[in-house]
């Protein structure tokens, strides 16, 4: 019976939680744990510097040479790291005595000159670093649409150069409401709605059933400081009838067709209708036409209109492709302008919205005849 009265004991014991003095027993035994294995980690490295110190004094002990080396090494590392280190330090004091910008745009070039000087003066004024100064640069050229590719260099001569490569405007697309962009030859917009004489010479497609949402660089890095203006404005969006990246496929893709034709003809605009698709604005020079074929011209009375043709030099025709299979239509259409040329005849009109042939209309006659 003692015996079974304390193994209850015993076991009731062991079932008891742990009273606070116990927990403070446990808890320094935790900590002594803790620390000794702490001095033995502390130990065992101090132990395998001294060994790893030994052994390379006793490998350079025995061999001079390689002591003397080695000492020039780690003391010419030393000065190149302490050197780097003030230079750095110093570097971040420096901001530009003279700043330089070469870019192919004269009016981008006047705009940078004003907006980083005004930059520097205000630099100058807080006493910034340097880093934080190029910082500001950086922004103001990532925030010009016409900018393509840039660099910048501020040295320790204080001389700050920036040059700068611009994207070439190549068409302007008038899309819904009359809203004008233009676009670049990475085929990025660049600028919306600018003055009509600014870009007169490049090639006009008109969408009017295309909507573009599009807003600058500069906007974007406004709205970047301006935290009251509203932050969930997205990129470039475009709806309407036809995918705005195919448009400019199809658009590409025709230009340079024509480009193809030879001297003498020109893209002057593309329209573009959910309707009746691609339709052609095409400069025929006949000046240049008759300059190729001036051995081969007549004089006689069925030329009198040709001729007639020829002192206004420039005309403009129309082309319809439609909607599909642009680029078997563009070969179509360039063979037969080449065979024309050839043979004397200038269309006015040009249909080959058409699977199997092709139709125009040639100047001063009523008929249509096809190819």
């Amino acid at each position: 019976m003692n015996g079974n009265k304390k193994q209850r004991r015993v076991n009731l014991l062991i079932a008891q939680k742990p009273g606070p003095r116990n927990r403070k027993g446990i808890k320094k035994q935790e900590k002594t744990f803790f620390l000794s294995k702490v001095f033995f980690f502390i130990k065992t490295f101090f132990l395998k510097a001294n060994q790893s110190t030994l052994f390379l004094y006793s490998l350079l002990r025995k061999r001079p040479r390689l002591s003397y080396i080695s000492s020039i090494l780690i003391i010419i590392v030393i000065v190149i790291k302490i050197s780097v280190y003030y230079v750095n330090i110093y570097s971040e004091t420096i901001l530009p005595n003279s700043v330089k910008i070469n870019t192919d745009n004269s009016k981008v070039t006047s705009e940078l000159y004003s907006l980083i000087n005004k930059e520097l003066a205000i630099s100058l004024k807080k006493n910034e670093k340097r880093s934080h100064f190029l910082e500001s640069v950086d922004s103001i050229l990532n925030s010009i649409d016409i900018i393509d590719q840039y660099w910048i260099r501020l040295g320790l001569d204080g001389k700050l150069q920036i040059n700068a490569i611009m994207q070439i405007p190549v068409m302007i697309i008038e899309a819904k409401n009359n809203d004008r962009y233009i676009i670049s030859n990475n085929m990025k917009i660049i600028s919306k709605n600018p003055p009509q004489e600014e870009f007169a010479s490049l090639l006009k497609v008109e969408a009017p059933e295309l909507k573009i949402n599009w807003h600058s660089k500069n906007f974007y890095s406004k709205l970047k400081k301006n935290r009251s203006l509203q932050a969930d404005i997205k990129g470039t969006e475009t709806s309407g009838p036809v995918n705005f990246p195919w448009l400019i496929k199809q658009i590409r893709l025709i230009n340079s067709e024509i480009q193809n034709v030879g001297s003498g003809y020109s893209l002057a605009k593309i329209i573009w209708s959910s309707q009746s698709g691609f339709s052609l604005k095409i400069n025929r020079n006949i000046q240049m036409l008759k300059n190729k074929k001036s051995n081969t011209l007549k004089s006689d009375k069925q030329d009198q209109h040709a001729e007639e043709l020829i002192n206004n030099q420039l005309i403009e025709f129309d082309a319809l492709l439609g909607d599909g299979q642009i680029r078997d239509k563009m070969d179509k259409l360039k063979i037969l302008l080449i065979e024309l040329s050839n043979k004397n005849i200038y269309p006015s009109e040009v249909d080959l919205d058409f699977s199997d042939k092709a139709t125009f209309k040639i100047l001063g006659s009523n008929l249509n005849p096809s190819f």
